[in-house]
């Protein structure tokens, strides 16, 4: 692996707050739609245009809640921590993929390591939790076995 722990915990800290600054602008550009849409003849035309912004403000409102919870735990993982047992925190290497049990953004990628950030609460990171080196888990009729942990 070319990527410390703590790199590639930056890069999953990086992408959150990258989607958080963007639903923010998301958010504000949703707002100035629907505060500058001028009410007209067509009444009803006007509320189902402002009532669509609304929904829209709280989709992303609701969106950037769990961003901030997501950033919240993130903080809250020890990098300094290395148990013999997957844990939040744990970087898995298997004879898969790479995975980094923390928050759920996905396929990410640090140098030449691609790796998913997955949560404790996915499929595969309920399977993984409180497993060991060696240990062979079963995901959709695959059969993975944990190379490493850190």
């Amino acid at each position: 692996m070319s990527c410390s722990k703590a790199e590639i915990h930056s890069v999953i800290l990086f992408h959150l707050e990258e989607r958080m600054e963007q639903g923010k602008k998301d958010y504000q550009l949703a707002k100035e739609s629907r505060d500058s849409d001028t009410k007209s003849s067509a009444g009803d035309k006007f509320e189902t245009g402002r009532e669509m912004m609304q929904r829209e403000m709280d989709k992303i409102s609701a969106s950037l809640d769990m961003q901030k919870s997501q950033l919240a735990q993130l903080q809250r993982i020890d990098l300094s921590e290395n148990t013999a047992r997957v844990a939040l925190g744990s970087f898995i290497e298997t004879d898969a993929e790479h995975y980094y049990l923390s928050v759920g953004l996905g396929k990410l990628s640090c140098a030449e390591t691609t790796f998913y950030a997955i949560s404790a609460d996915s499929p595969i990171g309920e399977l993984l939790m409180g497993k060991q080196i060696n240990d062979t888990i079963e995901l959709r009729g695959r059969k993975i076995t944990i190379k490493s942990i850190q």
